[in-house]
């Protein structure tokens, strides 16, 4: 460990994402611990105006909720990505480190250390507030529809799932020049295969009306293709014990389905996507850095991809509903054509040869 971690290294990342640090713990207690404290609230005014207490599930809620969250989140570990590779993605800068006896394994693992620590400094801050709230609290609630383990899991799978994400975008940043540019492709596409998969399904149901179990397997296939997702948490109905004297025959209660297998297989993404960046990483050319592909071969993959991408953004968003297949497809080869032209522009605008 000692042969990868660098003291200088290490300074020099934090001094750059110390405040992504704290723009992240900003946005967590933003969402979680302010959004159980307002709910926390609107049952005390509830309790205030009815002369009943509701010791509900409104921890659960206020936990899980926020749908403005999973973007805004996902938008800050872009930004994290950004800040650690920008400063280094100009000639003299890259240079200098290069000189210096530094490897490039270091450079990056260092680089993913630090953004790994700043998200898990971020994530353990709110869970020990979450947790004091919840203690202190503990007389509102009725921990059977809000228990402790709810933090627990939170903090786990919201933590695997943001550095899986994070690992992904820096691997964008090994292999692309422009840093901002590698950002926001990063982040979509991990959001392509669901495209793909919602204008399968919908090309799957004009052919095969009648067929369920093919849906059954496209919704599975959906479901654990879509990363974004994995955080987001579903409905079940749970049914209080009678002897609590609860007026209700059921809540709906929030929870992770797959809890286990979702973290399994976002550990095991993480180690792909690191392993890839650090391939990319020691294999670029520092010559190569100011073009938006730092890999020549990959720079036809690059254009194929916005592309066909373009092409199937548009129909995912029109839908293809009652259209014939033939309106389908020149839309489909139509706006493949745009995203040719457009690709190739951004390969010549955004790669500087200075």
């Amino acid at each position: 460990m000692s042969k990868i971690l660098n003291k200088g290294l290490l300074y020099k990342e934090w001094i750059n994402v110390r405040w992504v640090t704290l723009l992240t713990i900003v946005v967590l207690l933003f969402y979680k611990a302010y959004g159980v404290m307002t709910l926390l609230n609107q049952n005390k005014m509830y309790m205030k105006y009815n002369g009943v207490i509701r010791t509900d599930k409104w921890f659960n809620e206020g936990l899980y909720g926020g749908s403005s969250y999973y973007f805004v989140m996902v938008f800050v570990v872009i930004i994290l990505a950004i800040i650690l590779f920008i400063g280094e993605k100009t000639s003299e800068t890259q240079g200098f480190i290069a000189s210096m006896p530094f490897t490039r394994k270091e450079i990056m693992l260092n680089k993913w250390l630090v953004g790994v620590v700043s998200l898990l400094i971020s994530f353990v801050v709110t869970y020990i507030l979450l947790s004091i709230f919840y203690v202190t609290n503990i007389n509102d609630l009725n921990t059977i529809l809000n228990p402790y383990s709810d933090i627990v899991k939170w903090f786990f799978m919201d933590t695997f799932q943001y550095i899986c994400i994070f690992t992904f975008i820096m691997l964008m940043q090994a292999v692309m020049g422009n840093s901002i540019v590698a950002g926001m492709v990063g982040g979509i596409i991990l959001g392509v295969p669901t495209l793909i998969s919602m204008v399968v399904r919908e090309l799957v149901i004009i052919y095969y009306r009648d067929s369920q179990s093919i849906s059954i397997i496209l919704d599975k296939i959906c479901y654990w293709i879509n990363i974004y997702s994995y955080n987001v948490a579903k409905q079940k109905s749970f049914y209080p014990n009678p002897a609590e004297n609860i007026n209700q025959d059921y809540y709906q209660n929030f929870y992770y389905s797959n809890y286990n297998l979702k973290l399994l297989v976002l550990l095991m993404l993480t180690c792909l996507f690191l392993f890839l960046a650090y391939v990319a990483y020691k294999k670029r050319n520092i010559e190569y850095n100011l073009r938006l592909i730092a890999f020549k071969n990959l720079e036809p993959v690059f254009i194929g991809g916005v592309a066909i991408c373009s092409g199937i953004l548009v129909i995912a968003i029109k839908g293809i509903g009652n259209q014939r297949l033939s309106v389908f497809g020149i839309y489909f080869v139509i706006f493949i054509i745009i995203g040719y032209f457009i690709s190739k522009l951004l390969l010549k605008g955004l790669s500087s040869r200075k």
